[in-house]
């Protein structure tokens, strides 16, 4: 089906005054020529198939066959290009007892859905970076006829829903061997919860990070028996993260192993040394200076002998440093920081981790700087003071930024297939400017 549409348009200049191309641009825009050839498009197959269904209007015979004119209806669809304005023929199968519109066997309109797959995915991808209320103002530069706040909000769950199913075959049987996990909190608007509780799980799989799971006020455990059910994580996988203890007892298990990101275990040592209310500012530093000292040696230590390949020396190092560790947690027991001691002495042997991997062959980060950065993504959205989520809605988008940001590539393949892109080799087109007249 080959359809032509044929336009004048006429552009008037006032005076001699000066204008930039900037304001011919808009003006042109202003015309709303992309909205009017739509409406043309779609009518002119409106038209072909209702002829085709039911012959030429008045012509003889028409009421004798199967398919009859049964009036016209209007649609407004909003779309990329605007509010469409759209009269269509519906047709009556006699057999069958039904009323349809033939256009509908080229053209689908997203259900009864007023705003159309196209301009529905560019605004929740709006809300992903804004608020909804900015995503509007931003919308409205570009199309008169946005989505209004509530709209996109329904989008951005509906979307945010399907996309943790879109990616769901990337995760199964995934069997990541390295995985990062964390938490944090949002305010929350449901009554009786001032917090949402958001745990993240982020795996690096082949060397490249895969979205494992992300889910709001849910426990620790249920992400665990999630992972389990997929194969997500492998059965000697090295999770890495902070002190959350119940983090930690919910995904390490079995064989698998817990590695204690190194800047944690400074930052919760001078956090416990507070606590204990036992050593002065200055004495305080000094012992995390220890500390320091303590941890990074060993991690240059692994750095080196792992080019080297000096095992013997780097078994060495690593019993030096637990042997240090637990002589600290002495210290400070003596010195009555209980608390600092006792976390020192309980996660001793989890500090050490990726330096026993590294003896037997296997490179395992001792940070876990990549899910921070992802973390840092939830905040820049999520965590303003006046910012209030609905559990449903705060996971949703967030299933949408994170995916975006593990993998632009995943994404793009979502957001194609929910604007149905793909349709878009079935349609060519041409424009030729036959003339340009006109004087001043």
């Amino acid at each position: 089906m080959d359809i032509t549409v044929s336009l004048q348009i006429k552009i008037m200049f006032d005076g001699n005054k000066k204008v930039s191309v900037g304001n011919v641009a808009t003006a042109v825009k202003g015309l709303g020529l992309e909205q009017k050839v739509t409406e043309a498009v779609i009518e002119r197959v409106d038209e072909e198939l209702i002829e085709k269904y039911c012959g030429g209007k008045y012509a003889r015979g028409n009421s004798k066959k199967r398919y009859q004119r049964a009036g016209s209806v209007e649609r407004h669809p909003v779309t990329s290009v605007g509010k469409l304005n759209l009269r269509l023929h519906r047709v009556r199968d006699k057999e069958e007892e039904k009323i349809f519109l033939p256009v509908e066997d080229r053209v689908e309109f997203d259900g009864k859905k007023v705003y159309q797959e196209d301009i529905s995915m560019i605004s929740a991808e709006l809300a992903t970076r804004l608020t909804y209320r900015d995503a509007v103002k931003e919308g409205k530069q570009f199309i008169k006829d946005f989505p209004s706040a509530c709209t996109i909000n329904r989008r951005v769950i509906e979307y945010g829903e399907k996309i943790k199913t879109f990616n769901r075959d990337e995760i199964t049987d995934a069997s990541v061997e390295v995985a990062f996990a964390d938490g944090t909190k949002t305010h929350s608007q449901e009554k009786g919860k001032s917090k949402n509780r958001v745990n993240v799980v982020l795996g690096v799989n082949n060397g490249k990070k895969v979205l494992l799971d992300a889910r709001v006020n849910k426990p620790w455990e249920e992400t665990a028996s999630k992972l389990e059910e997929a194969a997500a994580l492998d059965e000697e996988a090295v999770i890495i993260g902070d002190a959350d203890r119940e983090m930690r007892n919910a995904l390490v298990k079995g064989e698998r192993r817990f590695q204690l990101d190194l800047i944690h275990v400074l930052r919760d040592t001078s956090f416990k040394l507070w606590q204990d209310r036992e050593m002065t500012l200055e004495d305080r530093k000094g012992l995390i200076r220890r500390l320091e000292t303590l941890l990074f040696s060993l991690k240059n230590s692994v750095e080196k002998h792992r080019k080297d390949g000096d095992l013997d020396a780097l078994k060495g190092r690593i019993n030096s440093t637990v042997d240090g560790l637990k002589k600290l947690a002495n210290e400070l027991l003596k010195l009555g920081c209980s608390k600092a001691a006792s976390f020192i002495r309980d996660y001793s042997n989890t500090i050490v981790t990726f330096a026993v991997l590294a003896f037997k062959g296997r490179k395992v980060p001792w940070n876990s700087n990549l899910i921070e950065r992802l973390m840092g993504e939830i905040s820049k959205r999520t965590k303003h003071k006046w910012m209030r989520w609905t559990t449903k809605g705060l996971e949703t988008i967030l299933n949408l930024i994170l995916t975006r940001y593990v993998s632009e590539e995943s994404y793009s393949v979502f957001k194609h297939t929910m604007m149905k892109s793909d349709n878009l080799r079935f349609i060519k087109g041409e424009v030729e400017i036959i003339s340009a007249g006109g004087e001043f």
